[in-house]
This record gives C-alpha cells, sequence and structure tokens, in this order.
C-alpha cells in the first residue's frame, strides 16, 4: 500500500463519527456568504446596473459600494474557513470537537484580527501571482480580435484556449498549494506562533513537499470533478481536508516542525 493510499485510509477512520460534524461547519461558513452574495445581486438589480452597457456615474458609484461591502463582508467571513481546517487538525489528532468551534477564531479580539491577516496575505498573494500567470485569461482578451481579423484560425485558436486553460488551473493548483495550503494546515494545528512561522516559512516547506502534495492532489482529482454535483461535494470536502491534515501531520512530524503540531 502506498504513502497516499495509507493517508487516506487515516484520514477515512479518522472521520469515522465526525462526518457531519465537518458538513455542518462547511455549511454554516456558506451560509453567510451565500446571503451575502445573494444581497448583492439583489442590490445591483434593484439599481438597475445589470445588463446596462453603459453605466451612468451614479451607477458606477453603486457598483463600487456594492462591490466593497461583499468584499468586506467576504473578509470577515474569512477565519470560519480557518475554524474548519483547525477542526480537521484537531480530527487527525484525535482530539475532540464541535460543530460550534468553525465559530472558534472569532471569540478573541486579537485572535481574530491575527487569523484575518494571515488569510488576506495568503489569499492576497495567491490571487494576485496566479491572476498574473493566468495565460488564459490573457489569450481569451485577445481571441475576438484575432478571430475578426482571421475567422480561419477559429479552430486553432479553440484549441489554444482549451489548452492554456490547462496550464492556467495547473498554475492555480500550484500558487494553491505554495501559498495557501499548508500556510492554514499550519495554523489549524497551531495558531499561537508568530505569522512569520506560517509564512513564508510554509512556502519554502510547501516547496520542499510539493511532489508529495502534488500526489495527494491528483489522487482527488476524481473527487473534484464530482463536486460539480452539490451531494457528493459533501462527502469529498471533508475527505480531502481531513486527508490533507493527516498528510501534513505526518510532513510536519518527518521534517521536525513538531513546533506546529505540539
Amino acid at each position: 500500500m502506498n504513502t497516499e493510499r495509507t493517508v487516506r485510509k487515516q484520514a477515512k477512520k479518522a472521520l469515522e463519527g465526525n462526518w457531519s460534524l465537518i458538513i455542518s461547519q462547511i455549511m454554516a461558513a456558506l451560509l453567510p456568504l451565500l446571503t451575502g452574495l445573494f444581497a448583492f445581486s439583489l442590490a445591483m438589480s434593484a439599481a438597475g446596473i445589470y445588463d446596462t452597457k453603459n453605466p451612468n456615474q451614479l451607477q458606477r458609484i453603486l457598483t463600487m459600494i456594492f462591490g466593497g461591502a461583499f468584499f468586506i463582508v467576504a473578509v470577515v467571513l474569512l477565519p470560519l474557513v480557518n475554524g474548519i481546517y483547525r477542526s480537521v487538525c484537531n480530527i487527525v489528532r484525535g482530539r475532540e470537537c464541535n460543530s460550534l468551534d468553525v465559530f472558534y477564531y472569532y471569540k478573541k479580539p486579537k485572535r481574530f484580527f491575527k487569523t484575518l491577516i494571515l488569510d488576506v496575505i495568503s489569499i492576497g498573494l495567491f490571487l494576485i501571482v496566479s491572476g498574473l500567470l493566468n495565460v488564459f485569461n490573457y489569450l481569451n482578451a485577445v481571441s475576438g480580435e484575432i478571430l475578426n481579423n482571421s475567422p480561419s484560425l477559429g479552430v486553432f485558436m479553440t484549441i489554444l484556449l482549451v489548452l492554456a486553460w490547462i496550464v492556467s488551473a495547473v498554475v492555480t493548483v500550484v500558487c494553491y498549494i505554495i501559498f495557501v495550503h499548508y500556510t492554514l494546515l499550519a495554523y489549524g494545528f497551531n495558531e499561537n506562533l508568530p505569522i512569520g512561522v506560517y509564512l513564508p516559512r510554509m512556502m519554502a516547506f510547501s516547496i520542499k513537499n510539493f511532489i508529495p502534495t502534488i500526489k495527494l492532489f491528483v489522487g482527488f482529482i476524481g473527487w473534484a470533478a464530482l463536486c460539480f454535483f452539490v451531494v457528493p461535494a459533501f462527502y469529498a470536502v471533508p475527505y480531502f481536508l481531513t486527508t490533507s491534515a493527516m498528510s501534513a501531520k505526518w510532513l510536519f512530524e518527518l521534517e521536525g516542525s513538531r513546533d506546529i503540531i505540539c
């Protein structure tokens, strides 16, 4: 039995009796985000901004206000994600946790703001770097003009766009591993360390352990595809998060990072 299969088996065993707990936490994190998104869409619709090709100055201002408000809501909700990560990290260590642990990082102001700073830096770097390296967006932006000038290149451009999308998807996964994956897991295991332990130390850790992490992600490609359907996602997401935590736990121990999993 290879290492990845062993880790998945251990994660599944650790999840016994905890599936509903993690699912309830994921729902608790998604519900306010979806509510905020609905409120944003409702406000944009009420202001008549949707389907407006040439918005006036007031509509542009309202778009900025509504967009800014939704952005703030999304940022404030980020510690809910950390709460889920903390729970799966506790599960792989055999510790007790409950559904309300998703709100753990809101209980103390200092803990909340530390979590927010870490999330903004980590996720911000991920979004910026992956966005800059997204060749699909660049190609898609000019594809219309190219096709207008040379309609015969339609098939070639379609193939090129598909290849660009695949490359961009791979780059996005790599950026997630480097900037987010181990950062949030390390913080889930131990939030009491200085921010510098999580960033940039976990970035270096991610690069050093890149191959085992890629193997872990490849093993979940099928599950990721099933997540396009809602019901399988309730199984796949807790399974992936717990397997990631189990894998990180062993890697931290092998690397001598016992300050993280103490």
